[in-house]
């Protein structure tokens, strides 16, 4: 108990200090202007050492909020960063204002947390300008403005933050919430690739594959789709495969597609599931396994792939790769029906005549 009250001691003592120093250097700087540039030496080293105060205690105060939010200790967080955003600290004035906008440890009020962000985002802090740009766009608690969003999403594209790359590229690519523009959404997208961000590299994968806004060039979106693919997305784990065992495009390889399919078809991608069941059933790729492409059919059926619950209904009902079955036969293939599967018709009346021979 008294070690958590002298902390709180020491870090009472160390935010008054903070406000008390800069109270005093701003005194300093407005009754003697000119301190720093002639005729006051003296005054000019009181400058420069209270500066290094400042900077050494504030550094110290910053840290340990930071430390206690992502503790989630909001308490003292709230405690460190208020009183250095009340002096100006851009840093604790963007932890301020995110803690504002998402209620933790204080009241939720996204209008001053927007106030908080924009004197942050105004001192040049890039995040701050990214968050400012985001509630603007969303309009979630504050009033929508698609243009200023874009202003402010720009400044912290330009200083390098990844998730304001993509949020402009889709904004562009997409042209909902303004006017299509497909290079400039090119552009964005491929900032946010070379930093790593999956869906950006999946979708410059996408405009180099059709040649959509930019010529076509199957090297560089197969480069893309493996950087995607890489970094387990599953989209671009899907369309790789499917190329590869295409073999349009590229250098067919069934083994290599096999890979790609499998990795997608375990993170629930149900088309992917359906692949890796055709391959088992084929043989392709991999060595042949009715039992396997049951499995695999049927997750991909669980998922309501009415292609998938077509072949599942003609498995149990055959008894390949799984014991016969016709009801469950005929189940499967009537939820294919339902979904508008003109195949399916034909295999559910097959079923029910052999039933009732």
């Amino acid at each position: 108990m008294c070690g958590g009250n002298g902390d709180m001691l020491i870090r009472s003592r160390r935010l008054y200090f903070v406000a008390v120093i800069i109270s005093i250097r701003r005194c300093a700087v407005r009754r003697y202007p000119i301190a720093g540039r002639n005729g006051y030496p003296m005054m000019k080293r009181l400058l420069f050492i209270l500066g290094c105060l400042i900077s050494t205690t504030v550094s110290a105060t910053l840290n340990d909020g930071i430390k206690a939010f992502n503790k989630q200790q909001y308490d003292a967080a709230l405690a460190e960063f208020r009183t250095l955003a009340t002096v100006g600290n851009a840093e604790a004035r963007y932890y301020l204002g995110i803690m504002q906008k998402d209620g933790l440890g204080m009241p939720q009020d996204k209008g001053r947390a927007l106030g908080w962000l924009k004197k942050s985002a105004r001192q040049g802090h890039a995040l701050s300008n990214y968050q400012v740009g985001k509630m603007l766009l969303d309009g979630d608690g504050i009033p929508q403005d698609v243009p200023d969003a874009i202003k402010w999403l720009t400044t912290a594209a330009n200083a390098g933050i990844e998730p304001a790359q993509m949020e402009l590229a889709t904004l562009y690519y997409d042209g909902n919430k303004t006017e299509r523009n497909l290079p400039q959404a090119l552009i964005w997208f491929e900032k946010a690739a070379q930093q790593g961000n999956p869906q950006a590299q999946f979708q410059l994968a996408n405009s180099f594959f059709k040649g959509e806004g930019q010529a076509q060039d199957d090297q560089q979106a197969i480069q893309w789709y493996q950087k995607a693919a890489d970094q387990n997305h599953t989209e671009a784990q899907y369309t790789l495969a499917y190329l590869y065992m295409d073999g349009t495009r590229i250098p067919q390889n069934y083994a290599t597609a096999f890979h790609w399919f499998e990795k997608a078809a375990h993170a629930e991608h149900p088309q992917a599931q359906f692949m890796l069941g055709y391959l088992y059933d084929q043989g392709t790729g991999v060595t042949k396994n009715a039992r396997s492409a049951h499995e695999w059919y049927l997750k991909a059926a669980q998922q309501g792939y009415d292609e998938a619950q077509l072949i599942v209904g003609y498995m149990y009902f055959a008894g390949k790769g799984t014991k016969k079955n016709p009801q469950l036969a005929e189940e499967w293939v009537q939820k294919a029906v339902a979904q508008g599967n003109t195949k399916a018709q034909k295999t559910l009346d097959d079923i029910r005549k052999a039933k009732a021979q």
